[in-house]
């Protein structure tokens, strides 16, 4: 019953801090036998109430459940969590799968240890399967096929025999549905083709592992979210020449795009650095956080060679909870040319004209000519426009544009 499956964020898009997922904790009582030392013995001592655990059993569970928080992309977690389930739960068959945007009856399939034939045309046959009806009814809890139908019913049942059809003898089933809030839901089926019931014990495993499984899915669908948003931030703002980092309301940051550090690098120098940030940066974001003032301050800036650096935080929209965003901006030391000049200079005046801010070596350096040209090239300029000299050309370009 999974969607928006998120891939690690490449470095092409806005990219999230290095880290796990969040791992949590068995919740409940401790139980009072003495158990192996460690972080195993102490995971299990906090369990709620399974059966008595073999050690061999025990570490299977603590591995299933640091798979669960060991990774943000959902095939792979859930996958791996299966695996392991199914050493601690024997089964014939088994399906993983979560609920897709498109609706409440389409899914997206971790885990498919099924004929294929069993997802095909799946969207027909859910009005007729009794064990999505059932767990429906009682989310977060598992059940047996005993307590979904009596025996003579399932066996007359429309998904009975269409298993059998596809050549997937179902005799017993245990199921959970995994359900937090009604934007999704998710579900964990284990099928036996022979007449061996599940136990007792093992329901009492299985039932121990539905929150793990529902905090990694909604980890995943999160991360997936922020993934999808971020690709295209980071898409829109690469073709503006901009970067950008996002930062959480306590400051702390969430993600940046693919090219902010490398921006950061080239503009401050490494002593400058107060960890991700330079300290000029870091201090105005300590003060947006501190203040949260109703308009965003003025931005920052730094001159280059060649360009100049604005760096802007605001503040944004309230449905992120008070998050702030800081872009970084280059703008070139340009001048802009008024469509007047086209028909009165030449292309290598005009590339003069523009760069009128730059010193004659520096201007001469990055159009590949000598200083000697340049200073001909402003004479022609002044000339051509009746002007007497650079200040009076950059007062007319900002006029005239």
């Amino acid at each position: 019953m999974v969607s928006e499956a998120s891939a690690g964020l490449a470095r092409g898009a806005l990219v999230a801090p290095r880290g796990r997922a969040e791992r949590t904790g068995f919740e409940g009582p401790r139980r009072r036998r003495t158990l192996n030392r460690g972080p195993r013995g102490f995971i299990m001592a906090r369990m709620r109430g399974p059966p008595d655990l073999t050690q061999h059993e025990q570490g299977l569970m603590f591995d299933l459940v640091a798979e669960l928080g060991g990774s943000l992309d959902l095939h792979e977690v859930l996958g791996r969590a299966y695996g392991l389930l199914s050493r601690l739960v024997p089964a014939d068959h088994g399906a993983l799968c979560v609920s897709r945007p498109e609706g409440q009856a389409v899914y997206d399939w971790a885990v498919a240890e099924m004929p294929e034939g069993f997802f095909q045309g799946y969207g027909e046959m859910v009005p007729h399967d009794f064990v999505r009806i059932a767990v429906a009814e009682r989310p977060n809890e598992v059940l047996r096929d005993t307590e979904m139908l009596p025996r003579v019913a399932m066996e007359r049942s429309y998904l009975y025999n269409h298993c059998r059809d596809i050549g997937m003898r179902l005799e017993h089933v245990m199921a959970v549905m995994l359900r937090e809030d009604p934007s999704w839901h998710g579900g964990l089926i284990l099928y036996r083709d022979k007449r061996i019931p599940f136990s007792d014990r093992e329901r009492a495993i299985l039932q121990e592992l539905p929150r793990y499984f529902t905090n990694a899915v909604k980890n995943c669908r999160s991360f997936g979210a922020m993934a999808k948003r971020a690709s295209l931030l980071d898409g829109i703002l690469s073709g503006l020449g901009h970067e950008a980092i996002v930062f959480g309301p306590s400051g702390a940051e969430i993600a940046r795009t693919a090219s902010a550090e490398k921006m950061l690098e080239a503009w401050f120098k490494p002593t400058e650095f107060e960890g991700a940030l330079p300290a000029p940066l870091a201090a105005r974001l300590a003060s947006m956080v501190k203040q949260k003032p109703a308009l965003p301050p003025d931005p920052f800036w730094r001159s280059g060679a060649h360009a100049e650096l604005k760096v802007s935080i605001q503040t944004l929209p309230s449905f992120s909870g008070g998050s702030f965003v800081m872009v970084l901006e280059e703008v070139p030391q340009l001048v802009p040319v008024p469509a007047a000049w086209l028909k009165v200079l030449t292309a290598a005046e005009l590339k003069v004209a523009e760069r009128v801010c730059w010193d004659n070596a520096l201007i001469a350096s990055e159009l590949g000519i000598t200083e000697l040209t340049v200073k001909k090239h402003f004479s022609h300029i002044f000339d051509k426009l009746g002007i007497p000299n650079r200040a009076a050309l950059i007062h007319m370009a900002w006029r005239q544009r």
